[in-house]
C-alpha cells in the first residue's frame, strides 16, 4: 500500500487490518494512521470515516498512551460523517471528541496545545454543522444533548476554571451595552471543491477604551485554514458601539479581554 496506494491495495490493507484481533503493536498503528492519512489526502468522506472509525477502534484501548492519534481519528470520523452525508448525529460525535479533549491533561496536569487547538477546531465545525440543520430544517441535537455529550468526560473535581475577566475585578466599571459593527462583512469565497459547504471561524477579540478591536486572532478556521488572513483583515476593522456614548468612562466602560465571536459561512 505504502509503495502504491490503490484502491485494491486499501482494500487488501483495510482487511487484513480488520481481521487483526490481537493487541494493538507500533507496526499495526502506523498502517492504521498510514491509511487514514492516505484517505484523508483523497478528500473521499466515505473512505476517511471508514478509516477513522477503524483507527479509532483499534486505538481506543491505549488512548491513554497514544491519546492526539485516537481523537484525531474521532474527529476525521466526525467531519466525514457530515460531509458525506450530513447526519445530525455529527454533532453528537463531535461533542463527545470535545469532551474528551477538555478532559485530557499532560503529564503537568494541564491541557495540551494539541489538545487546545482540535478543541477549537472540532467546537467551530460543531457551530457549521448547526448552521446547516437550521437552514435546511432538520432536527438537531439541542443544547442539553450536546451538554450531557461533553459533561460525560468530566472529571470528578470538574472542570478547569476560566480566567477571571479584568472586567469582573472589584472596583472596575461594568461593560457598557451596546453592540458590534461588524463593517467590513466577512466574506468568503473558496475553490468548486467546497463550494455549497458549511464552514465555521471562531475568533478570539478584545477592545479598547474606544470599544474598536485590538490583537485579533483565529482559534479555527473549519474547512479551511485559509480564512485566517481573510478573517483578522475585516475583524480589525470591527468596533463596539454603546447605547449612551455620553455614559463611557461615567458609569461603564467599552474595554473587553477573551471575547469569542463564532461566525459561521456558507462558501461560494
Amino acid at each position: 500500500f505504502k509503495e502504491r496506494d490503490s484502491s485494491a491495495n486499501r482494500k487488501k490493507l483495510l482487511k487484513a487490518l480488520q481481521a487483526y484481533q490481537d493487541d494493538a503493536t507500533m507496526e499495526s498503528v502506523q498502517a492504521h494512521l498510514d491509511l487514514l492519512g492516505s484517505d484523508a489526502a483523497s478528500g473521499r468522506h466515505g473512505r476517511m470515516r471508514e478509516s477513522a472509525l477503524a483507527a479509532a477502534v483499534h486505538l481506543e484501548p491505549i488512548s491513554d498512551i497514544l491519546p492526539k492519534q485516537y481523537i484525531e481519528a474521532k474527529y476525521v470520523a466526525a467531519v466525514a460523517l457530515f460531509n458525506e452525508s450530513q447526519k445530525p448525529g455529527a454533532m453528537l460525535e463531535m461533542a463527545h471528541v470535545e469532551g474528551f479533549l477538555r478532559a485530557h491533561a499532560d503529564e503537568n496536569g494541564e491541557q495540551p496545545e494539541w489538545a487546545i487547538d482540535l478543541d477549537w477546531k472540532a467546537e467551530a465545525w460543531r457551530y457549521a454543522m448547526e448552521a446547516y440543520f437550521i437552514n435546511v430544517g432538520d432536527r438537531y441535537p439541542n443544547d442539553a444533548e450536546i451538554e450531557a455529550a461533553i459533561d460525560g468526560y468530566k472529571p470528578e473535581m470538574g472542570w478547569p476554571e476560566d480566567d477571571i475577566d479584568a472586567a469582573e475585578v472589584e472596583n472596575e466599571l461594568p461593560h457598557c451595552a451596546g453592540q458590534m459593527i461588524q463593517k467590513p462583512k466577512l466574506r468568503y469565497r473558496a475553490g468548486q471543491a467546497f463550494r455549497g459547504m458549511y464552514g465555521a471561524v471562531i475568533l478570539g477579540l478584545e477592545f479598547d477604551e474606544d470599544g474598536n478591536v485590538i490583537n485579533p486572532k483565529v482559534h479555527a478556521a473549519v474547512p479551511l485554514e485559509e480564512f485566517d488572513a481573510q478573517s483578522l483583515r475585516a475583524v480589525s476593522q470591527w468596533r463596539l458601539e454603546p447605547e449612551d456614548p455620553t455614559q463611557v468612562g461615567v458609569t461603564c466602560r467599552l474595554e473587553y479581554t477573551n471575547v469569542v465571536q463564532p461566525i459561521t459561512i456558507i462558501l461560494d
